[in-house]
């Protein structure tokens, strides 16, 4: 299928939409926030190739303005919930910033840092604000205009374990992560980050426990693996990487323990890109709120 150009074609449909330039015909039917999603689906029935051109097309019809809008480090200082949410948590040096920005097709949108811990607050970024949303936050201009139909929040929050901070740092990231995942309301998708070369740790039991312990509405629980890349020698956009049975026993057993068993698992790189089509999948889920 040639995908790259259906998606572009959707893409465009899409932005003569937003525009008012196009009338909808079937007022009865239900419209996704973004025809590209419906493209998204039919993907899922007649898979792409792993495509690097086929998945920049993606990437950049479902994101097309990125904006850094605060970092919190307490409830207060989180923004107006007025739009879905799309949270990544993991311990320090799993990727969780690298992936960001390969999902959505940025090379800086989240920090990335050789050095563990760099993330350190609560990172929020608006997703597809409307124009100039940034003279707002610099400046204090009002800018008129409304966000567009799918807007949402992607939220990438410190990790811990080879952070080196003081344990008191580490506690109040941990009592705000809890107070944030079981008030805020607008979290459409957690997404949890685990290695795939080692599996979970003593913070991924934590991580999974908070979630398990917290009735949380509404909100999707998906457990990444990253750097799958490093399993396999010579791993490329056609053999992306894998998991060893092991860890999957191990991961499967933690998921269990901490009721959270259900939860779907997804295999990525941010190397070799493996996983962006089902990452955006229940990325959708926070456009869609």
């Amino acid at each position: 299928m040639p995908w790259t150009r259906i998606i572009q074609g959707a893409a465009k449909c899409e932005a003569r939409r937003r525009d008012g330039k196009i009338e909808p015909c079937l007022l009865d039917v239900e419209m996704p926030c973004n025809l590209v999603y419906s493209v998204l689906n039919a993907m899922t029935t007649f898979p792409s190739d792993n495509s690097d051109r086929t998945y920049e097309a993606l990437s950049n019809a479902l994101v097309r303005r990125t904006l850094f809008v605060t970092g919190a480090v307490d409830m207060t200082g989180c923004p107006e919930a007025d739009r879905g949410e799309a949270v990544f948590i993991g311990r320090s040096n799993v990727g969780k910033s690298s992936l960001v920005n390969m999902v959505t097709n940025r090379k800086s949108l989240a920090y990335t840092s050789k050095r563990p811990g760099k993330t350190q607050q609560f990172n929020f970024f608006t997703v597809n604000d409307k124009p100039d949303r940034e003279k707002e936050f610099k400046y204090g201009d009002f800018v008129p205009g409304e966000k567009d139909p799918d807007s949402f929040y992607i939220v990438d929050l410190p990790g811990v374990g080879f952070a080196k901070v003081p344990q008191k740092i580490k506690q109040e990231w941990a009592d705000f992560m809890s107070e944030y995942i079981s008030k805020r309301k607008t979290i459409r998708v957690i997404f949890h980050l685990v290695d795939a070369r080692h599996g979970p740790i003593d913070e991924d039991m934590r991580i999974m426990q908070t979630i398990g312990q917290n009735s949380i509405k509404n909100t999707k629980y998906v457990v990444v693996l990253t750097k799958a890349d490093k399993n396999t020698k010579g791993a490329s956009s056609t053999s992306g990487g894998r998991v060893s049975s092991d860890v999957m026993d191990k991961l499967r057993e933690a998921m269990k323990a901490n009721k959270v068993a259900n939860a779907p698992v997804l295999l990525t790189s941010a190397q070799t890109k493996l996983g962006r089509d089902e990452m955006w999948r229940y990325m959708r889920l926070a456009a869609e709120a």
